[in-house]
């Protein structure tokens, strides 16, 4: 089957569909900077006890994300899923392979993202989000994912390295685009340092265009696909805006 660019103008394509039948079609990439679905979210939002009673912003929050995207599989499912998928974009990536994720639990147990991913590690960041959700969890509250560099890189650049490898960066908090989105500098950090002027970025779970927007805004080229069209037409409006703040200045 052949996929029809959703958006295609000046090197930034979008493809609305699923990544798994989308990816054998697209061919080989430079850099991959992306941040999957976490398999986090309850089939529906149906709080019971003193968290139907609070009305706090982790519930309105829930609430949004419920009706915004599936992120329901059982653990083995989705882990089984996740592989499949980033192992066809290992075998087809030049360079690294950025993949954000975190830690999750499960029957009271951590699973780490490192423990998922079979892949040799390069790099890894971690990502200070300076904010949790979770302040009621029975442990430290979680305020911190994983950047997670796979391969080996066909390019460095040294210019941001004085960022060190723990990024402080607030929450993207845009209620018109996508209820888990990424800031744009986790974005384009890595395609800065590990991608040249030109090079092809993928992002197989685009949501509202991150990934594309920093690689366009930064000289590169780039592919996103997703299955939500509706997160398509956000993302190729965002893709029509004003050069965004990448925040690579910021080194606290």
């Amino acid at each position: 089957m052949a996929f029809k660019p959703y958006y295609d103008f000046k090197g930034i394509t979008i493809y609305h569909g699923d990544c798994r039948e989308v990816l054998p079609e697209i061919g080989g990439f430079d850099c991959v900077v992306t941040s999957p679905p976490y398999n986090t979210l309850p089939k529906a939002h149906n709080p019971s006890g003193v968290h139907a009673e609070r009305k706090s912003g982790v519930n309105k929050w829930i609430k949004k994300a419920v009706g915004s995207y599936f992120d329901c599989r059982p653990e083995e499912e989705y882990q089984e899923w996740l592989i499949g998928v980033f192992q066809v974009c290992y075998e087809n990536c030049r360079g690294l392979m950025w993949i954000n994720h975190k830690i999750r639990y499960r029957d009271g147990k951590a699973v780490h993202p490192v423990r998922i991913f079979p892949w040799p590690i390069y790099s890894e960041v971690i990502w200070d989000r300076m904010g949790s959700l979770a302040l009621n969890c029975k442990r430290y509250a979680p305020s911190t994912e994983h950047l997670l560099a796979f391969g080996d890189p066909y390019v460095w650049h040294d210019d941001l390295n004085k960022l060190m490898s723990v990024w402080r960066i607030g929450f993207d908090h845009d209620p018109n685009r996508h209820p888990c989105s990424f800031p744009i500098a986790i974005a384009s950090r890595p395609i800065i340092s590990s991608t040249n002027h030109g090079d092809l970025v993928l992002d197989p779970f685009m949501g509202s265009g991150t990934t594309l927007r920093a690689a366009k805004d930064l000289g590169r080229k780039a592919i996103g696909i997703e299955i939500e069209e509706k997160y398509c037409e956000i993302a190729a409006k965002r893709l029509e805006q004003e050069v965004f703040d990448f925040g690579i200045d910021n080194e606290t």
